[in-house]
């Protein structure tokens, strides 16, 4: 997509699912991307796959750490000097009955989705202010709408990486920096296979219109196009095949 090219974007939870189809897609239109994953091998293989091989890089970190949201920021200014981009992938899904959430439960999930997106954001601020600009893209889900048993703690996460977005964009704008959420419904990515029996599959998809999970280059083909948009910011594009309706 026309004025892509050359853009430097960091993705956290580059990895796999629906962070490693944002790689992918965004190098295919000529980023140079950073993919940054917990798994060194994981995270190594995915950046060393991307074509053209050799101008994308990959750094491990824990969202989940302070520290970790701004060295892989480090690490992406110390390969390209410049920092346009970040794509905030990386999350957990802990799917138990509210009376079963402990504080350990609670923490993995909101440091991961919520704590994580808010300073790896504040770490790639410096260099967008700098620049005069950028985009922050960020996942949400359509758990942060409609909720689903089970899920109080990653539903409250979700809801608030929203309402964050909605903040960024009216304090960042006169900066020059725009900010997106993107809210997938159900997507067909290896945490969703781990954590969905069959029966429930079948239930997810009834529930959609389409009949289908969203694939992951779906969600990444939105979140291009919310970086490519130049007049887009403060706003939460639903992908979710009619769940919501």
């Amino acid at each position: 997509m026309e004025g892509l090219a050359d853009k430097v974007v960091l993705v956290t939870g580059g990895s796999s699912g629906i962070g490693e189809a944002c790689a992918r897609r965004l190098a295919a239109e000529g980023c140079a991307v950073m993919v940054a994953g917990r798994d060194e091998v994981k995270t190594r293989t995915v950046a060393e796959s991307l074509l053209p091989q050799g101008k994308h890089g990959w750094v491990t970190g824990d969202v989940r750490e302070v520290g970790d949201c701004r060295a892989v920021v480090t690490v992406a200014m110390e390969r390209y000097g410049q920092l346009d981009v970040l794509v905030h992938c990386a999350g957990v899904f802990d799917e138990r009955p509210t009376l079963d959430v402990s504080e350990e439960d609670w923490d993995a999930v909101l440091d991961t989705c919520l704590k994580g997106a808010f300073f790896t954001m504040q770490a790639a601020l410096a260099p967008m202010v700098e620049a005069g600009g950028g985009v922050i893209v960020v996942i949400a889900s359509d758990s942060g709408h409609h909720g689903e048993p089970g899920a109080a703690a990653y539903a409250a996460a979700k809801a608030g990486v929203e309402a964050m977005t909605v903040v960024w964009a009216r304090e960042l704008g006169p900066l020059g920096i725009r900010a997106v959420a993107i809210a997938p419904g159900f997507v067909a990515t290896p945490s969703t296979d781990a954590a969905v029996n069959e029966q429930a599959l079948s239930d997810l998809k009834r529930r959609t219109p389409l009949l289908r999970l969203a694939k992951p280059a779906e969600i990444a083909a939105a979140v291009e196009f919310a970086i490519a948009n130049d007049f887009l910011t403060g706003t939460t594009i639903a992908v979710d095949g009619g769940l919501v309706l």
